[in-house]
């Protein structure tokens, strides 16, 4: 991937997992740098050969939920998550990282058949 696109991405999925209210640490950054990385590969892997009838911007929004998917996990372990719901009740976060990428996928994938 273009470096130029590939920094853009990153820069989108930090402003997406830390508001500006939050500074990125530099620890912060190398493991979302991790996590845009896996997200690509994960979503990459889903597309397979189809990968080229996927909108780019489809594309692209997929990687930064798969990576916001995957950089909210440090947050919970065991997939409950150290905030709570406003009832009080704990939220899990998906264990599927391709949850939220899934859906934006899906249109321009062909179906599956066994």
């Amino acid at each position: 991937m273009d470096p130029a696109l590939l920094a853009a991405l990153l820069d989108r999925l930090t402003a997406y997992v830390k508001p500006s209210t939050h500074s990125a640490s530099a620890e912060d950054v190398t493991f979302i740098e991790a996590c845009l990385e896996e997200a690509m590969a994960l979503v990459d892997q889903r597309c397979g050969a189809a990968k080229a009838t996927v909108p780019v911007a489809a594309l692209e929004r997929a990687y930064i939920e798969a990576g916001s998917e995957l950089y909210n996990r440090r947050a919970a372990p065991n997939g409950i998550s150290q905030f709570s719901a406003a009832d009080g009740s704990a939220i899990r976060i998906a264990r599927d990282p391709m949850v939220a990428a899934e859906p934006i996928l899906r249109p321009f994938l062909p179906l599956g058949f066994a």
